[in-house]
């Protein structure tokens, strides 16, 4: 079985989140993603700032996980989007079963 990954991102607003998470899912890119209000701080422009945002954090495999960054950035409204992905180091047998089917033929959608 293909090696598991969490990617997490950032999305400016709770639409731009929902289109990401629906066009993930829908097209099998992730089996799942959760979304959550968050408050960011960072450094833009040599400014610190801090915004709303809403997270994401998308399951899906590592051989998937290119695939998944660049339909993020496509869908993203930031010049750099926020895409970090970490592997799964543990699950449950059935859990990894599940998410494994949910991304089969990603391409069939």
């Amino acid at each position: 079985m293909d090696a598991q990954v969490m990617i997490w991102s950032t999305a400016a607003n709770p639409a731009e989140a929902d289109a990401i998470a629906r066009a993930l899912v829908a097209e099998r890119l992730a089996a799942c993603v959760h979304t959550h209000p968050v408050a960011s701080t960072y450094r833009w422009q040599g400014a610190v700032e801090t915004a709303a945002e809403v997270a994401l954090v998308a399951k899906t495999t590592a051989a998937l996980a290119d695939a998944v960054a660049a339909r993020i950035a496509a869908l993203h409204s930031y010049a750099v989007p926020e895409i970090l992905v970490t592997p799964i180091t543990g699950s449950s047998p059935a859990y990894r079963v599940w998410l494994a089917e949910s991304v089969a033929n990603p391409a069939q959608g």
